[in-house]
């Protein structure tokens, strides 16, 4: 009997956990969870993005592209807004151009904020009275006219402007590839793309 007790004692103390395998069990556990994140993580890089979106040609019916002077159309497939400048509305800062279609990129140049239009925003707040409408960056202020030409704010230059071509059914393909950074010696007014619809 003593012998069938000590045995019984040998197979509770063999059954208990010690702090230490318990401790190595965990941070085995803990690692392998880890690494399965990391590589789930790591294999998202490699996952193809569709031929439509952003970083691909976007191409937007004719249907959405909005009238000579009217407000910008919010493309979020493409991550742009599309302008259609007015032919007699040059720009607040007068860099000319004959009017047309302008995709903006959204993100402002200072530090990459989601700029939104606001239809509502009074141009006498940044020493431009009577215009109604512009491109106003939340973060820190920088203000663009329609044309998306930097008028106030840290900003450095005005917003970056998409290659876009017109196609013979009325709609617009935008290389949200083609990325032009904003300014220059080619101000985004005289980028405008002719369009007649």
């Amino acid at each position: 009997m003593a012998a069938q007790r000590v045995e019984q004692a040998r197979q509770a103390e063999a059954r208990k956990v010690s702090r230490r395998s318990f401790m190595r069990v965990s941070a085995f556990a803990g690692l392998t969870l880890a690494l399965g994140a990391f590589s789930a993580f790591f294999l998202g890089f490699f996952n193809l993005r569709s031929p439509q979106g952003f970083g691909r040609p976007v191409t937007v019916p004719k249907i959405q592209i909005p009238e000579p002077g009217a407000e910008p159309v919010r493309i979020t497939e493409g991550k742009f807004w599309l302008v259609n400048l007015d032919g007699n509305e040059g720009d607040v800062l007068d860099q000319g151009g004959t009017g047309g279609l302008l995709a903006l990129y959204w993100k402002c140049p200072h530090l990459g904020c989601t700029v939104p239009w606001r239809g509502d925003f009074d141009g006498a707040e940044v020493a431009f009275p009577g215009i109604q409408g512009w491109f106003r960056c939340p973060c820190h202020g920088s203000t663009y006219s329609r044309a998306g030409v930097r008028v106030f704010g840290p900003a450095p230059r005005p917003l970056d402007t998409f290659l876009l071509t017109t196609n013979p059914d009325g709609s617009v393909t935008v290389n949200t590839r083609g990325l032009t950074l904003g300014g220059g010696e080619n101000p985004n007014p005289k980028r405008a793309v002719p369009y007649s619809g």
